[in-house]
């Protein structure tokens, strides 16, 4: 998966005109989506979620895991926090309700959970 052409990864596809099919295919894509393509494509992903909390696909979980930072010890953390670098204050506002939301969510509770306490929970961040 190239992060560099994210509009040739999903054809030029409008955020709010993908596909469950596409978004199920391509469930690992927010782990490598530049900041750009983040802040674009993740309403798809997040509304995905939301309207699947309980499916045994891994795009929930794949989300998540998109959305945690992770510690300052692991090496991925500048590169995973570098995504949310163009979130707007009601973008990072929308995805901490949605982290919160999904905390409750016995599917999904640790990995929301942890997303919160490594980085959301204290928004918005430098």
């Amino acid at each position: 998966m190239d992060d560099v052409d994210i509009l040739e990864f999903y054809g030029g596809v409008r955020w709010q005109d993908l596909t469950d099919q596409i978004i199920e295919s391509g469930y690992a894509a927010p782990n490598a989506f530049s900041a750009k393509a983040f802040q674009y494509y993740l309403p798809a992903y997040l509304i995905w979620t939301l309207r699947n909390p309980d499916s045994p696909l891994y795009v929930g979980e794949s989300v998540l895991l998109a959305l945690n930072p992770g510690t300052s010890k692991e090496m991925l953390r500048h590169f995973r926090k570098s995504k949310f670098s163009l979130l707007t204050f009601g973008q990072q506002e929308t995805v901490q309700k949605f982290l919160y939301h999904l905390a409750d969510n016995p599917n999904h509770s640790e990995l929301a959970e942890a997303a919160l306490l490594t980085y959301w929970m204290d928004f918005p961040q430098d």
